[in-house]
C-alpha cells in the first residue's frame, strides 16, 4: 500500500496517542483494505487457492483515499432503533472498477468455503471499502476524535500489487499480483524489507 500505508499507521498512532484509543494498536498495527472477512474455515489451502485463481487475472488494483468515515453499530427491537453507538472510524477508499471487480469475484469464492457471516460480501456496489484507524473503545471519544481528523485532508491515490491473508493482524501469506507468486510470512517480509 506504499503512501497509504504510511498515512494510515501515522493516523492510527496519532489517535492512539492522543485520545488513548486501543483497538486499532492491540497489536502493531497492519494497515489494509480489507476485503473479506472475518472468517474461518476447514482448508487453508482452498482460500489460498481461491485467491491465486482470482489474483491471476489482474497485475495491480487501483485506489484512492477521499477523506473518512465512520460505522455505527445499532441495537434494534421489533425494526425500532433503541441505541447506536459509532465504533469504527476510518479512511474511505474509492476503488478502481478492477478493484471492485476482483474484490466481488474473491467474496464468490470465498462464500462457498467460509463461515462468514459478513452479508455485503455478496454484493459488489454495496461493499464498503476501507482501511481501520480507531475501533471498539471510541465511542464516547468520538466527537473529539472526529474534530481532529478535520484538521487533516486526506486525497491520494495508490495501487495495491499483494494480496495479504491476515490472522489476528499477523501476516500468513501474501499473493504477488504482478509476479503471480505466493509468498510465506517469512518471504513476504523479506521482500518487503528489501523494498
Amino acid at each position: 500500500m506504499g503512501e497509504t500505508k504510511h498515512i494510515a499507521r501515522k493516523l492510527v498512532y496519532d489517535i492512539y496517542h492522543k485520545f488513548h484509543v486501543r483497538g486499532s494498536v492491540l497489536h502493531r498495527p497492519v494497515p489494509h483494505v480489507s476485503l473479506f472477512g472475518p472468517f474461518g474455515c476447514k482448508s487453508l489451502r482452498e482460500v489460498i487457492h481461491c485467491i491465486g485463481e482470482v489474483g491471476s487475472k489482474y497485475s495491480e488494483l487501483r485506489y484512492s483515499l477521499d477523506g473518512f468515515d465512520y460505522f455505527e453499530s445499532k441495537k434494534k427491537f421489533l425494526f425500532i432503533t433503541t441505541s447506536s453507538r459509532k465504533n469504527v472510524i476510518f479512511l474511505k477508499i474509492k476503488p478502481s472498477e478492477e478493484l471492485k471487480e476482483f474484490r466481488y469475484e474473491l467474496a464468490k469464492k470465498l462464500l462457498k468455503i467460509t463461515d462468514t457471516v459478513d452479508f455485503d460480501h455478496d454484493s459488489k456496489d454495496k461493499f464498503e471499502f476501507h482501511t481501520t484507524l480507531a475501533m471498539k473503545d471510541i465511542d464516547r471519544k468520538f466527537e473529539n476524535i472526529w474534530e481532529y481528523l478535520k484538521n487533516y485532508e486526506i486525497k491520494s491515490t495508490g495501487v495495491c500489487y499483494r494480496i495479504t491473508l491476515l490472522k489476528t493482524g499477523k501476516i500468513m501469506y501474501e499473493y504477488e499480483l504482478a509476479t503471480k507468486r505466493l509468498l510465506n510470512r517469512s518471504q513476504a517480509i523479506k521482500r518487503r524489507v528489501r523494498r
